[in-house]
């Protein structure tokens, strides 16, 4: 079990889909003060969980993400972009940020499971460029679109 483990699974057993937290109620949860690191630099609040990164790791493996980290006032905000194994949580707020876009993704689609919409996503993307590479070498598929001419320098 790593350190920040008990963080992790304190936001697993939350019901809320948001948290608003300091950093001492952060530390109480890990039994440990947070490293100077947190309150320096914001990179360690990054969601990224490969690396060094085990604290990070923590909450994105819990299906939760860093949000409005304030280190001057020692507060910041988690959300919960995917229940533990289920479909994200659809909300309607506005996307701002690339885990919203998957939420919103969802909402547009009806497709819940984040999964499921990776596929219908990827399987658009390919779609749409093979129509597009048609187009361009002359074809007629009648959805493609060429990519516009560029213009001349004058």
């Amino acid at each position: 079990m790593g350190k920040y483990e008990p963080l992790g699974d304190h936001l697993r057993a939350m019901r809320d889909d948001r948290w608003n937290a300091s950093f001492d109620e952060i530390e109480h949860i890990l039994g440990f003060r947070l490293p100077n690191s947190a309150r320096e630099h914001r990179a360690w609040w990054s969601n990224q969980s490969g690396g060094n990164h085990s604290q990070a790791a923590a909450w994105v493996k819990a299906g939760w993400e860093t949000r409005e980290v304030d280190q001057k006032r020692e507060r910041i905000r988690f959300e919960r972009v995917q229940s533990c194994g289920q479909a994200a949580t659809i909300s309607d707020r506005r996307p701002h940020l690339s885990a919203d876009l998957w939420v919103e993704a969802a909402r547009i689609t009806g497709i819940k499971d984040r999964g499921e919409l990776e596929r219908a996503a990827a399987s658009a993307l390919i779609q749409r460029e093979a129509a597009r590479t048609l187009a361009l070498m002359g074809g007629s598929d009648p959805g493609a679109t060429a990519a516009p001419r560029e213009r001349s320098g004058a």
